[in-house]
């Protein structure tokens, strides 16, 4: 642990340094709580962690229309933060969904189902052929493919984000204590023990630490049902005459093997350190033989058949690929039905876990319903899909 005071009370202590707590964190110093300690194992967002990363994709072309009006929300409070902050925290660029349409949901929904939700909210899209797809951007999508363009998504810039939310808490007099370990939380007491022994006395507990949130509640019988998936992203450099045109894509196929078949990728947001423009892609899905029920075993290194699947898809269905320069496993915990848990675990405690790689489109609602449950007052919006009453989550 790094050389700092450790307060012996506080109003709120929130464990977990990621997106959650730091928007929380940020929302508690906008209502004007300044009594905040957050407590991180390591560092902020750090790349051990799900929030870890320059991007993160924001839409509202969901099969399910309860997420839908969610991320609309989500969306209006993203406006705000950026008025906050005064610079762009997402980047509008459109989002394709494509690939094969089939009558079943996967975990980031399905084209058909999209299609069905968007029509019934008035949400604007193109519906584009493969033709239309290949045409208009550097994608080789089989004859079979179809998709739908949202031209109001596009990506959040999650390093900016977590900076302008640490800026803002720390601007309160928020202590931000990283390299401290969380030992233990007291439900009842409303206390947090740290692993050097010491004891920080709250009126209000937030757990937002990810999949380690499940080490903590476990003792108390309070960790929801959740699995820990290790999920691969890399990014690519690709040809500098097509920098332009590659899209922000999610594409949905069956899968076949152990080929999961939803993959994703990101337009050029940034560049190599000797200026090469380079895309982020990555898989969304975790075979089942890696899936772990403890945080501490899952997958520390790029499995190598995830590398080989993931490469083999850019290189053959994206157009101008040059090569793979770097490689990362984030931590996704998964919920059966692919939904959060952000409830209160107690009359002191409140939770966010089970983020499933689709939380930080959500963070500002995420992090405002999180700061409202600490000083006594309910969510702004219905979040009962986000219950840790439901059946996908009770133990």
């Amino acid at each position: 642990m790094t050389n700092v005071s450790i307060p012996s009370r506080a109003a709120v202590v929130i464990v977990g340094g990621g997106m959650a707590g730091l928007s929380c964190a940020a929302s508690l110093a906008q209502q004007g709580v300044s009594d905040v300690v957050l407590l991180e194992a390591k560092t902020l967002a750090h790349a051990g962690a799900s929030s870890f990363g320059e991007s993160r994709m924001f839409r509202e072309m969901y099969s399910d229309p309860v997420l839908c009006r969610l991320a609309q929300e989500a969306n209006r409070l993203w406006r705000i933060e950026e008025q906050r902050s005064g610079e762009v925290l997402r980047q509008t660029h459109g989002l394709l969904f494509y690939g094969e349409s089939w009558d079943e949901e996967t975990i980031e929904g399905s084209i058909p189902g999209a299609r069905r939700v968007m029509d019934d909210q008035g949400i604007p899209y193109e519906a584009l052929d493969a033709t239309q797809i290949a045409e208009r951007f550097p994608l080789r999508p089989r004859p079979d493919f179809s998709g739908l363009f949202e031209p109001t998504a596009g990506a959040v810039r999650s390093d900016r984000v977590i900076a302008h939310w640490t800026r803002t808490a720390r601007a309160a007099g928020h202590r931000l204590i990283e390299h401290c370990p969380v030992k233990a939380v007291d439900p009842r007491a409303g206390s947090v023990t740290l692993e050097s022994g010491e004891t920080i006395e709250a009126a209000q507990v937030v757990v937002a630490c990810g999949i380690w949130s499940q080490l903590l509640l476990a003792p108390h019988g309070l960790a929801p049902k959740l699995e820990v998936w290790p999920m691969l992203w890399a990014h690519y450099t690709v040809d500098s005459d097509q920098a332009d045109r590659y899209p922000q894509w999610f594409c949905f196929q069956q899968e076949r093997g152990d080929d999961g078949g939803l993959y994703y990728g990101f337009p050029v947001l940034s560049r190599t350190e000797d200026g090469r423009p380079k895309i982020k892609a990555g898989i969304d899905w975790a075979p089942k033989d890696l899936r772990v029920d403890a945080p501490n075993a899952m997958a520390k290194e790029p499995p190598a058949r995830l590398v080989e699947l993931l490469d083999h898809f850019l290189f053959n269905n994206v157009s101008g690929i040059q090569e793979r320069v770097e490689t990362v496993i984030s931590p996704y915990s998964m919920a059966s039905d692919v939904n959060f848990v952000l409830d209160r675990m107690g009359p002191r405690l409140s939770l966010f876990s089970g983020g499933s790689g689709q939380a930080f489109k959500f963070a500002p609602l995420i992090g405002s319903s999180l700061a409202r449950l600490a000083i006594g007052a309910t969510p702004t919006v219905d979040l009962s899909c986000w219950s840790r009453d439901r059946d996908a989550v009770r133990v």
